[in-house]
């Protein structure tokens, strides 16, 4: 895929993000969301095993499964399904975006590659300014960005 193409993709990608930002405000009910509906609804755990067709004890395992991150997607699907409900995935970064955790990574690999260069050079006496190291790993922040090398997430 050309590069261009996967600046492109990470924009329209970050876009539709943007969307689900509310998102990362919204935390977990420690009880799981299938117990926090259910009981909203004033549903019981042995109606909601008639209509996933499980035994009210394999209701209260998904329950205590989902609190504990062990669930699957399709059983939670399935559970959400029998609650009324359906199940939204998505992944969202932490900070900002696709683009601005690419952006992060090319300057800390720029950095490293700067710090390595920087210190033969200080072994030689030929240590540079500190705006200048600045501009150094800005500019090779840019190139890394530009042409996506192979080794990019590498550490």
């Amino acid at each position: 895929m050309k590069k261009w193409n996967k600046q492109l993709n990470i924009n329209q990608l970050d876009e539709t993000l943007d969307g689900f930002a509310w998102a990362r405000e919204v935390r977990l009910p420690s009880t799981g969301w299938i117990k926090t509906i259910r009981t909203a609804l004033g549903m019981s755990s042995r109606i909601l095993g008639e209509r996933l067709g499980l035994s009210q004890p394999r209701i209260a395992q998904l329950e205590k499964g989902e609190a504990e991150g062990s669930i699957t997607l399709n059983t939670l699907a399935n559970a959400a399904e029998g609650l009324g409900c359906r199940v939204v995935y998505v992944l969202i970064p932490h900070d900002k975006s696709l683009a601005a955790l690419r952006e992060q990574r090319a300057l800390k690999k720029a950095s490293e590659i700067n710090r390595y260069t920087e210190g033969h050079m200080a072994l030689e006496a030929q240590e540079t300014s500190d705006e200048f190291k600045k501009q150094s790993i800005q500019l090779l922040a840019d190139e890394l960005l530009r042409t996506w090398p192979r080794d990019f997430w590498d550490d």
